[in-house]
């Protein structure tokens, strides 16, 4: 089901895409993911909630996808987020606010931070024309507020993902 909605998404030139889902290494999804990616489709993932000990999950843990993991409202990470070289970025995960199509949570996961990562790639002009998960995740870096150690590390990547610009500042 996975690969045909990525498949339907390419067909319908959808070129960014959410995955909040994230589990075991799976060739398929990985072909699936490379296949996409090589059509210029920016995949990014949620990186899973198997705590800071935990396996990479995937896709977030494939090189064509963009890892997101969480931080709380005071930038600490966390606690079930996985670490890794992998984990490209962070955004707000913990709970999170949501309302649901019946009524409104709160919510945590790096489910619930990948969103964010997404809507500030799909909002920026710049941003949303790259067609490759390594020029994003470049852009990406150039507007993170950097936490934990200095530079890009495996609990933060290469920290909070900040918007380019206010909200609502459209000159």
């Amino acid at each position: 089901a996975i690969l045909q909605a990525i498949d339907w998404l390419q067909a319908n030139e959808v070129r960014l895409v959410n995955v909040s889902l994230a589990g075991p290494y799976n060739k398929l999804i990985d072909r699936g993911v490379q296949a996409a990616a090589r059509r210029g489709m920016v995949v990014i993932a949620a990186a899973g909630n198997t705590g800071p000990d935990g396996p990479p999950r995937y896709p977030a843990a494939l090189r064509q996808t963009i890892a997101v993991t969480a931080v709380d409202a005071n930038l600490r990470p966390y606690d079930a987020a996985p670490t890794g070289a992998h984990i490209d970025v962070a955004a707000p995960g913990v709970d999170v606010f949501v309302q649901g199509a019946e009524a409104a949570r709160y919510m945590t996961g790096t489910s619930i931070a990948a969103p964010f990562v997404t809507a500030v790639v799909a909002a920026s002009p710049e941003a949303s024309a790259m067609q490759d998960a390594e020029a994003v995740r470049a852009w990406l870096a150039e507007i993170t507020l950097d936490l934990g150690e200095p530079g890009p590390d495996a609990l933060f990547g290469a920290g909070l993902v900040q918007t380019p610009a206010p909200c609502g500042d459209r000159g």
